[in-house]
């Protein structure tokens, strides 16, 4: 037992250093990732490593090749629009379950997650706010009945995510805005108007696509 706690634990703490090396662009996009280099200097083994590897391929921050090694993901403007399409689809749709009050997110941990929300935001820690953007969008729907409803809307915020790193120098900015429209929403949920929570998450989520779009299309060119 206690092998298997202190191998999990390794590879946490590799799955958040390599994650935190692609969203601060130590490593870029396409950039391969050699599993015995890389546990080399984890100072790990390879097998809590490539537990970290398949955690960072499902947030589809890497992409997994056989025989080959892992690369850093890049995307595309039609990524971006794939990815904003279904959380549109999934997301407002889950929003459904404010009218059943056993359905409805818990306030309290919805302003506590806004809280430090701010905090990061102020202090420019852009890494830490997209934990928290991710943990907001996840609680919204954490008392759905539907867990493959969840399931699937936890998965593609993990792409969205990624498509997040895009922003680069606009995230400290990007950080800011998400953060005053979640609040929008959370106003809403709290009013228990369900019209107008859709509303504010659907301008949200526009917002998020309109500034990806942005940035990649420079990025392309």
């Amino acid at each position: 037992m206690e092998k298997i706690t202190k191998q999990a634990t390794l590879a946490d703490r590799a799955y958040e250093y390599i994650k935190k090396m692609i969203i601060t662009g130590e490593l870029k996009p396409g950039q391969e990732l050699p599993e015995e280099k890389l546990a080399h200097e984890l100072g790990i083994s390879r097998t809590p490593l490539r537990e970290a590897l398949k955690r960072l391929a499902m947030d589809a921050l890497i992409e997994l090749r056989n025989l080959k090694p892992a690369v850093v993901a890049a995307f595309t403007s039609q990524d971006i629009i794939e990815i904003m399409e279904l959380r549109r689809l999934l997301e407002i749709k889950g929003l459904e379950n404010l009218t059943d009050v056993e359905q409805r997110p818990n306030i309290d941990e919805l302003m506590v997650n806004s809280e430090r929300q701010l905090q990061a935001v102020q202090e420019k820690k852009v890494v830490e706010f997209m934990d928290l953007d991710q943990e907001f969008h996840a609680l919204l729907y954490q008392n759905h009945r539907n867990n493959r409803l969840k399931e699937m809307i936890n998965n593609i915020n993990s792409g969205g995510s990624r498509a997040f790193l895009l922003l680069s120098d606009t995230a400290t900015d990007s950080s800011k805005k998400a953060y005053e429209e979640h609040l929008s929403i959370l106003q809403a949920i709290e009013q228990g108007d369900l019209k107008k929570a859709k509303q504010q998450l659907g301008v949200h989520l526009d917002n998020i696509e309109s500034r990806l779009l942005k940035y990649s299309t420079q990025e392309e060119l």
